[in-house]
């Protein structure tokens, strides 16, 4: 057995969270250089322009990219040798308070979602998809998620006769309604199958792969190109401006699911894609 200890396990998240809101990834970055280059339309030029320039400022500044701070949502990987005296999901939610604090982040959480909506003042609850795996590592991955692009993320249970070309319509059509509501340029994660608890976790697990990776299984692989392709007709434009250069990517990920069944989720990330990992 190997043992980490919670204050290492703190340490590393309160940075990574951190990281996450003040750093956007330079692949994002690189994606927004790359469409402004190609751009021809002025105000959407001068629109990817600011990003670049908030992106700039949040970075010498250390202050958040966006406003929306986002609810603190980790994917964990704990290796089956790893042990720890204290609860992983209360050192997660120690560390996020912490930072939280510490950092300035707005508070953007609220206690009972219909009759009281009181902030907690302290981001909590975060969200925590735990996973064991074989090994000695501990690998956690944080994403502040803001509310925007999240609200216009879609759920389905479709039929499977006709499969690929449902999935295909669902989603050009999910991304034709979010617009400029999801904040392009911006990213789509995809999950495919599972049943209804896992296929919404499959969507967001797929925004924390690489932008310019691809579904390691070739038939997936070109499902994604093909959604690509679909959603870029759109010309939704960086902040609805209209335009060619908005897809950040299109990331699959799929579980077998039940033969009556075909569960379909879609959530979006918008061009402030605070997403890090850590492994320890």
């Amino acid at each position: 057995m190997r043992e980490i200890s919670s204050e290492k396990i703190f340490f590393e998240v309160k940075n990574l969270i951190r990281k996450a809101s003040f750093f956007l990834p330079k692949e994002i970055l690189k994606k927004i250089s790359d469409f402004k280059k190609k751009e021809k339309k002025t105000s959407t030029k001068k629109f990817l322009e600011i990003l670049e320039e908030n992106a700039e400022i949040a970075r010498k500044k250390e202050i958040p990219i966006c406003q929306d701070t986002g609810t603190a949502v980790f994917f964990v990987e704990i290796g089956h040798e790893v042990f720890c005296k204290k609860p992983i999901s209360e050192i997660l939610e120690n560390a996020t308070r912490e930072s939280y604090r510490e950092n300035f982040l707005r508070n953007s959480i609220c206690n009972d979602p219909v009759f009281d909506r009181k902030n907690t003042r302290n981001n909590l609850p975060a969200v925590f998809h735990l996973e064991q795996v074989r090994g000695k590592k501990l690998k956690i991955s944080f994403l502040a998620k803001g509310g925007g692009a999240e609200n216009k993320s879609i759920l389905q249970m479709l039929s499977p006769d006709n499969a690929e070309k449902k999935i295909i319509t669902l989603i050009t059509e999910a991304a034709k309604n979010a617009g400029a509501a999801a904040c392009p340029p911006f990213l789509v994660g995809i999950g495919i199958g599972g049943n209804f608890d896992t296929v919404s976790v499959l969507a967001k697990k797929a925004i924390l792969r690489s932008v310019n990776s691809k579904n390691a299984n070739s038939k997936f692989a070109k499902l994604e190109e093909k959604i690509f392709t679909e959603i870029k007709k759109l010309k939704i434009g960086p902040g609805g401006l209209g335009g060619e250069n908005f897809l950040l990517g299109v990331n699959i990920e799929f579980l077998p699911c039940h033969i009556a069944s075909l569960p379909v989720a879609v959530n979006f990330q918008c061009h402030a894609a605070r997403f890090y990992s850590v492994e320890i």
